[in-house]
């Protein structure tokens, strides 16, 4: 028999509610409008499981996704709008009728590869903190070229689940079950990491703020990353 609080039921308890958390987001995504919202609410509670904060995984999903639901939405409405026009320039510089130039191959797949950096930071950053949509997307695109190592694996690690599928498809069923709650829940671990230092940042930055002029404090965007200066500062000195 094992105990309650043994090491192996902790193992056991966490993948449940990665299962849990994996089912949530995959149901919450069918709209497809709604994946924006669906997966901000799944890094709001995989940083909770990381730290060990979470108390009713569905509780604290669906409160995310409603207060994330508007904002998020039209950031993924925005990329969703960006990815179609590169799947266009895809389609383009694939067509064999089309004489297209090698610079014009070699930008769109940059161009590509770039916005995929930075997406892969927008929807933890908006789960992690208060800010505007421009902001947001901004910051997620500054965070990117900041810590490329990072946003690199966190980019390929889209594609594991595929990969696996690919090569051994008996395994569908624990990939459908626990592919992105998992994903989700380690790529927060990493988010964690790299949000820290901003974190304690944006405190000691808000007291100087407040002490200087609060009155401005109060009109200024809210959130850790409301002034992108100084982030764009730190990346051009990198």
């Amino acid at each position: 028999m094992f105990k309650l609080d043994s090491p192996f039921m902790n193992f056991l308890n966490k993948v449940c509610d990665i299962m849990i958390l994996n089912f949530l987001v995959l149901f919450c995504s069918i709209p497809i409008f709604t994946i924006g919202a669906s997966v901000t609410a799944g890094y709001y509670i995989a940083y909770k499981m990381v730290r060990n904060e979470e108390s009713y995984i569905t509780k604290g999903f669906f409160k995310a996704f409603k207060e994330n639901f508007k904002q998020s939405t039209i950031i993924w409405l925005i990329m969703m709008v960006v990815g179609l026009l590169l799947y266009g320039d895809f389609k383009i510089i694939l067509n064999e009728s089309m004489e297209i130039g090698n610079w014009m191959k070699i930008a769109v797949i940059t161009v590509t590869v770039v916005v995929g950096l930075g997406a892969v930071f927008i929807f933890p950053v908006q789960a992690r903190f208060t800010n505007t949509v421009k902001n947001t997307i901004k910051n997620g695109f500054l965070m990117a070229l900041s810590h490329l190592p990072s946003a690199f694996v966190c980019l390929i690690s889209l594609v594991i689940p595929f990969v696996l599928l690919y090569f051994l498809p008996q395994i569908a069923p624990a990939i459908l079950l626990l592919a992105v709650g998992l994903l989700i829940y380690l790529k927060a671990m990493l988010y964690l990491k790299i949000f820290k230092k901003y974190e304690e940042r944006g405190e000691e930055t808000a007291e100087s703020e407040a002490s200087e002029d609060s009155s401005q404090a109060e009109d200024a965007d809210s959130g850790i990353f409301a002034v992108s200066d100084s982030m764009e500062k730190e990346t051009e000195n990198k």
